[in-house]
């Protein structure tokens, strides 16, 4: 059985990422912290902190010129993309039928590039594929970002994709690598002990503070 990869970022404000498929490493850029809700790629330093801890699972190349430059307009097209991957993942595990806007924007981002690899050899170097776009490398990115989704989303990876069930998590997780209902093991211990709660409350009931009044005053 694989093991369960716990956060690789953990510094507070910055979006967990844990090893997932990358379309739900994505989608997991809106998580919670504390119990608040967490725009983790909702301005252009937040986004070029993401795209550098993924960096490595990206065809594209993303340099640090490239980087540098993100504007707001990147911004709101990763978000865009973002919250319909995210609409589509929850559609996915609750079995319901999707928005067409989700699909349609999924859609357009898959077609806004196309790879190629092309052969680098040089004289006494061992020989290395780069691969080429069309688009600016952060279309390109975006693209890998719906393409991803989309192969997660008709079984193409293997993957079994679930919402976290402990409280509060917002975060998508594959459940292959796990085998369990929750998203990390601090999501599973808190899990439990709501639930230990919970089982603690229905034997323990509350009784009203005047119950044991014989007179029924204060």
């Amino acid at each position: 059985m694989a093991s369960h990869t716990e956060p690789t970022t953990s510094a507070e404000g910055v979006p967990p990422v844990r090893g997932e498929p990358l379309a739900l490493e994505f989608a997991n850029t809106l998580y919670a912290e504390h119990g608040v809700l967490r725009e983790g790629i909702g301005s252009p330093g937040e986004l070029r902190r993401w795209l550098e801890a993924c960096r490595d699972r990206f065809a594209v190349a993303l340099d640090g010129d490239c980087l540098e430059h993100i504007k707001g307009a990147d911004v709101r097209f990763f978000t865009l993309l973002r919250d319909a991957v995210r609409g589509l993942l929850q559609a996915y595990v609750d079995g319901s039928i999707p928005s067409p806007w989700d699909v349609a924007q999924l859609n357009r981002a898959s077609s806004m590039n196309c790879l190629w690899m092309l052969l680098e050899w040089a004289p006494g170097d061992r020989p290395t594929a780069l691969v080429a776009g069309v688009a600016s490398p952060l279309l390109g990115v975006q693209a890998e970002l719906a393409q991803s989704a989309i192969k997660l989303l008709t079984g193409d990876t293997g993957s079994a994709v679930r919402r976290c069930s402990a409280p509060g998590c917002v975060l998508f997780f594959d459940h292959t690598r796990s085998r369990r209902e929750w998203c990390s093991t601090a999501c599973g211990n808190r899990a439990r002990a709501a639930r230990h709660y919970a089982r603690h409350n229905r034997k323990c009931p509350r009784t009203d503070e005047h119950s044991g009044d014989p007179d029924g005053t204060a």
